[in-house]
């Protein structure tokens, strides 16, 4: 696509997010935490030795905060990365 829109001076770029603490992974699975989405509710929340295991593989050893996530985005809406195109940035705490 960046090939394509690039011609008419389109940038673009996509991000990729790896682990991010939000309110759908910080709650128990099975927990009996729910979520309102259009009238219905929905179960959330992650195993805790699901996440355990997943902090281990992340370099920084943790998962990402939720502006740590906006930030990447922001990165992308700043006039400094006018001639960022065609990327994809993984936001994931050094996880391939």
């Amino acid at each position: 696509m960046a090939k394509e829109w690039g011609r008419y001076k389109v940038n673009v770029n996509a991000v990729a997010f790896g682990l991010i603490m939000t309110r759908l992974t910080e709650a128990p699975a099975h927990g009996g935490a729910t979520i309102d989405i259009a009238g219905r509710e929905i179960a959330v929340g992650v195993r805790p030795e699901v996440l355990k295991n997943a902090e281990t593989m992340i370099p920084l050893g943790r998962g990402g905060r939720p502006e740590e996530a906006a930030g990447s985005v922001y990165l992308l809406c700043i006039p400094e990365s006018d001639y960022i195109s065609g990327q994809v940035i993984q936001v994931t705490g050094g996880r391939p």
